[in-house]
């Protein structure tokens, strides 16, 4: 019998996990749901700012040493910002990132500084040696563009003072439901742009000029870009999330299937050793009144 209770306590103990999982994948699928639209939304609407941008920073009456992100400095330091969760249980959404934020700076061949986004990220990075700029925990579980702009912000800050000469985000890109993948972006300085699309401005009037009017696009360019690296990446977090706990959910539901064979195999070999002894237990008894 001890061994029934023992089984009936795991077969107990694998259904809380299950519901436990099954519960933490429909909340990943409602997450993704919202995210996954954001980033569509997103996307466009930076890309055509990206056109907007190269064209009037082609402009002939543009001059682009007015604004420090467009201007390529010699590069001495990098700050590298990997985008990470503040929790497991998401595969290898935090392993892919933080490998490939080693390779990188390792390939980069430069000093290097880090700014973290997420705990796994500042635990990692903190324990291998690292330094660490800033930290921002938590802006992944609560995604807004107002943390956007304060992480846009501090960017900003340490590349107009030259504390740094170059910005680049590691982090899972969101291609799919079913598809993400670890990619590094160079966010500053701004001069890759100019490699983009451009819109045709020669019916166009600035007002009050070109310059003043790219001044604004940068720094909303800048946020937007921040705006949607992390929308990816938490749309990345929450598939991956949701992967890892459906594959959970099925483990514990195969367990919980084998334990309960076990458990019922159990209970009628002990069902059967008992009528067996009671069975013995009355032939005894016959014979021994015949006797």
């Amino acid at each position: 019998m001890a061994t029934l209770r023992t089984l009936k306590r795991r077969i107990a103990s694998v259904d809380s996990v299950a519901h436990i999982t099954r519960s933490m994948e429909m909340l990943s699928v409602v997450k993704i749901y919202h995210l996954r639209k954001k980033v569509e939304e997103s996307v466009p609407y930076v890309e055509k700012l990206r056109e907007l941008l190269v064209s009037i920073a082609s402009h002939t009456s543009t001059d682009l040493t007015a604004n420090p992100l467009f201007i390529a400095r010699p590069i001495e330091k990098v700050l590298i910002i990997p985008l990470t969760s503040d929790r497991g249980f998401c595969g290898a959404f935090n392993s892919n990132v933080m490998s490939l934020t080693k390779r990188y700076s390792e390939e980069l061949g430069l000093k290097s500084t880090f700014a973290t986004i997420g705990k796994k990220a500042n635990a990692e990075l903190t324990k291998q040696g690292h330094e660490i700029s800033f930290q921002m925990p938590g802006i992944l579980d609560k995604l807004s563009f107002t943390q956007a702009q304060i992480l846009s912000k501090k960017i900003k800050e340490m590349y107009i003072s030259d504390e740094v000469q170059a910005v680049s985000f590691v982090y899972m890109e969101f291609q799919s439901v079913l598809r993400q993948e670890s990619v590094v972006r160079e966010m500053l300085p701004l001069v890759p742009i100019m490699k983009g699309h451009s819109i045709p401005l020669e019916t166009f009037i600035f007002k009050p000029n070109p310059t003043a009017i790219l001044d604004t696009l940068m720094d909303n360019y800048v946020d937007l870009f921040v705006y949607k690296v992390l929308l990816e990446a938490g749309a990345s977090e929450q598939a991956m999330r949701r992967m890892s706990m459906h594959r959970a959910t099925e483990n514990a539901d195969d367990l919980g299937q084998k334990l309960t064979i076990k458990y019922q195999r159990t209970r009628q070999a002990a069902i059967t050793k008992e009528l067996t002894e009671i069975t013995s237990g009355a032939e005894a008894i016959k014979e021994r009144k015949s006797v």
